[in-house]
């Protein structure tokens, strides 16, 4: 009977060994379940081009096609501008590290179907800020058609437009450089020199802590006027074929290479600083030069018509050929000085 028992319970632990999960081979065979596969975020499309974007910072670039003679007004808060005139009639413009901007059409050509007004400016989302609408960057370039027709404004930017039709700049801080302006130019900076070469039409160049400088200009039509002014710089006009001139600083040298046309009317005028002309042998004009504490001579031998004298101001008027310019010279505390083209001035 005790037999019959040991093997009824050596069966019933066999029976239970049997059951229990095994930590062998068998087991190895199970492999654990796989990750559900990761779902790909794809970006919803938004209203503007793609760019690198930085919080407010971006840099990219858009185009639009206009008309051949657009207007574009723009403003800068700050950066390095450059505008070029090209043969397509489309506006790119690219901004390097700067804020979003956006390209508003004003106004449409009747005859083209094309904007012929474009506006620029900052993106500001409704957010209220300084200067909203002026774009920023480290770098700012347009092309844009020969046609174009600038309206400039800014704070702190390095201006250099080149190969359009007219520019009008006004900036606070920066230098302004305009080449092969066909139609016209007004062009002010608070702080920095102004820059003209090969350009026509009528022409205003301000500064007030900075130099002028003015080379191959001429009129675009009858009676334009060349007019530069600064405070404290200098003036220099080479090659200049207006027949009107007005140069001003208050303290700062006025220089003048080239020839005084016949008819012509020229007005240099200097606070406290030189003038310095030189001009053709066969130049015919008639001088009007008043001084102060200072002197005047010339190289060219003149026809001495009047001379005016007190102890404060002394004018002396004097001819060259026929007389047919009419020049007046003019500085109180420093010296007038006339010399042959291409002699030292």
């Amino acid at each position: 009977m005790l037999i019959h028992r040991k093997s009824f319970y050596c069966l019933l632990l066999f029976l239970y060994l049997l059951g229990m999960p095994g930590t062998g081979a068998v087991g190895q065979d199970k492999k654990p379940p796989k990750d559900p596969p990761a779902r790909e975020r794809v970006p919803k499309p938004g209203p503007h081009p793609p760019g690198f974007i930085e919080h407010d910072s971006v840099t990219w670039e858009r185009s639009m096609m206009v008309d051949p003679n657009v207007a574009i007004k723009l403003c800068v808060a700050e950066g390095d501008l450059k505008i070029n005139g090209w043969q397509r009639e489309e506006v790119r413009i690219f901004v390097k590290n700067g804020r979003k901007f956006e390209m508003k059409p004003l106004e449409k050509s009747a005859e083209t179907g094309k904007v012929n007004w474009l506006w620029v400016a900052h993106v500001t989302s409704g957010r209220p800020r300084p200067a909203s609408e002026c774009l920023a960057g480290d770098t700012i370039e347009i092309d844009a058609p020969v046609g174009t027709a600038f309206d400039l404004s800014g704070r702190a930017a390095r201006t250099s437009v080149d190969s359009v039709k007219k520019v009008k700049v006004k900036i606070l801080e920066g230098v302004i450089m305009l080449r092969n302006i066909a139609g016209g130019i007004n062009a002010y900076t608070s702080q920095g020199d102004v820059m003209v070469d090969n350009s026509a039409g009528a022409i205003q160049l301000e500064s007030t802590t900075g130099n002028i400088v003015a080379i191959d200009v001429k009129p675009g039509q009858i009676g334009e006027l060349l007019r530069a002014k600064t405070n404290s710089g200098a003036i220099t006009l080479q090659r200049v074929s207006h027949r009107q001139i007005e140069a001003s600083s208050i303290s700062g040298s006025l220089l003048f290479d080239g020839q005084f046309l016949t008819g012509g009317i020229y007005n240099f005028r200097t606070s406290n600083g030189s003038i310095r002309l030189a001009i053709p042998t066969s130049s015919s004009c008639t001088f009007k030069m008043t001084y102060g504490f200072g002197s005047f001579n010339s190289e060219i031998p003149l026809k001495i018509l009047t001379v005016d004298e007190n102890p404060r101001v002394k004018t002396v008027v004097a001819s060259l050929g026929t007389g047919s310019a009419a020049v007046s010279l003019t500085t109180s505390s420093g010296s007038i000085g006339i010399r042959k083209t291409g002699g030292k001035l």
